[in-house]
C-alpha cells in the first residue's frame, strides 16, 4: 500500500527529531527509524492498530518511544496524519486548527 504523510505530520515528525537531536542525535535517528518501521509495518498490516475516538482514524504506538501514529486509509493508500507524544494531547483529528476535544468533554 502507498503511503503518503500530511504536511502536518511532516512537520511534527521533524519537530520530534529537532527537539530530541539537541540533547542526542542518535536517539532522535532512532525515534525516526521506529516510526519508518511503524509506517511499514501499517502499510502491510493496517489492523494491527486501534481506532482512535475519530471515525476512520486509526492510532499506532511506537511501543519503544512514547509517540503514536495517527492514520486513515484513503484510496488504498495509507495517510499519516500526526505522528504525537503519548503526554500530550491526542491532536485534532477532524480539524487541524481547532484542539482535540474528546467525546463527552465539554
Amino acid at each position: 500500500m502507498k503511503v503518503r504523510y500530511t504536511a502536518n505530520a511532516k512537520a511534527e515528525l521533524a519537530a520530534i527529531f529537532a527537539y530530541i537531536a539537541r540533547d542526542n542525535p542518535d536517539a532522535a535517528d532512532a525515534v525516526v527509524r521506529r516510526v519508518e518501521e511503524v509506517v511499514s509495518r501499517l502499510a502491510a498490516f493496517p489492523q494491527t492498530s486501534h481506532p482512535s475516538d475519530a471515525p476512520s482514524v486509526r492510532v499506532a504506538p511506537l511501543i519503544r518511544f512514547p509517540y503514536s501514529v495517527y492514520f486513515k486509509i484513503e484510496n488504498d493508500e495509507l495517510l499519516i496524519l500526526h505522528v504525537y507524544h503519548g503526554a500530550r494531547r491526542p491532536p485534532a483529528l477532524n480539524d487541524p486548527y481547532r484542539p482535540f476535544v474528546r467525546q463527552g468533554s465539554p
